[in-house]
């Protein structure tokens, strides 16, 4: 028993800031004892595995596990008995360390326009709204068929586009042609939608 003993010890110390503690939980009544690590801070987590070699006014690429959308990911602190904190944004937790909690209702917006970056100085609270805005001003607003709300493709579009074009049909006929409503036939033909799309004639 003394070997055992000394044994358990040695893993203990080991394994620094870890504990050993009965599962009571999963394992119950069976007296196992699991080791199980104290988590680094976010912030260890965070900056550890950050590219700072563009300097304070480049952008700071966070090169750990990224979204569907090339924003990078990472886990918040552990709350109450939970083994996983909740995955947030890499570019969220960066504002959160070096300004504070971010307000109900704002969103943490890239002045660069580079989804791994982690720069504070590159980051900047908006609304849904003015997030946007920014992102048409810039170009990268979702548009034609990339939206998600199209119901068109952009071959589609130029021939309704030259069919209007030559008084072959009337906006009604056309839209029951094209699965849509009028309203957005006329949409079309007054450029209000799909403007990036010529006639081609």
């Amino acid at each position: 028993m003394g070997n055992r003993d000394a044994s358990v010890s040695q893993v203990g110390q080991a394994w620094e800031g870890e504990v050993m503690q009965k599962d009571a939980t999963h394992q119950p009544n069976t007296g196992r004892c699991v080791v199980r690590r104290k988590p680094l801070p976010l912030s260890v987590r965070l900056w550890s595995r950050v590219d700072l070699g563009a300097g304070p006014d480049g952008c700071w690429l966070w090169l750990g596990s990224t979204n569907v959308r090339g924003y990078g990911q990472i886990r918040r602190e552990p709350e109450g008995n939970a083994l996983r904190g909740a995955k947030t944004t890499t570019h969220r937790a960066a504002w959160e360390l070096t300004y504070g909690p971010i307000p109900d209702g704002l969103h943490v917006c890239h002045r660069c326009d580079t989804p791994r970056c982690v720069n504070p100085a590159h980051l900047w609270l908006g609304t849904h709204a003015e997030n946007l805005a920014d992102m048409k001003a810039k170009g990268r607003a979702a548009r034609g068929e990339r939206s998600s709300s199209a119901r068109l493709n952009s071959k589609q579009v130029q021939v309704i586009k030259r069919l209007l074009a030559v008084g072959a049909c009337s906006p009604k006929e056309l839209s029951v042609l094209a699965g849509v409503t009028p309203s957005a036939i006329d949409a079309i033909k007054h450029e209000k939608t799909w403007r990036h799309i010529d006639a081609g004639l």
